[in-house]
């Protein structure tokens, strides 16, 4: 067993469209434990201004993939107001 460190690739940035936003999904990697936090960037156009309201989450993962996939829909919550204190907007 070596004590390499991990290698990551650079995260590919994962985009849904909902309810008239964008919601990009880039998780992050903790390199010290391996794991991802959740990072997500909501986007919506307003009086042909567009808009970009970054969110994080609370919750690490193991994968990027697991963080990916409740980064969006972490991001579907907010829109929908859904998660207390915050909204995108």
């Amino acid at each position: 067993m070596t004590n390499a460190p991990t290698q990551y690739s650079e995260p590919v940035a994962k985009q849904v469209h909902y309810k008239g936003y964008v919601i990009k999904s880039t998780p992050e990697p903790i390199a010290a434990s391996g794991q991802w936090n959740l990072r997500i960037a909501i986007c919506w156009k307003a009086n042909g201004i567009l808009n970009m309201q970054p969110f994080s989450g609370p919750t690490t993962y193991n994968t990027e993939e697991e963080a990916d996939i409740h980064g969006i829909a972490y991001g579907q919550r907010i829109i929908d107001e859904k998660v207390p204190g915050l909204k995108a907007g």
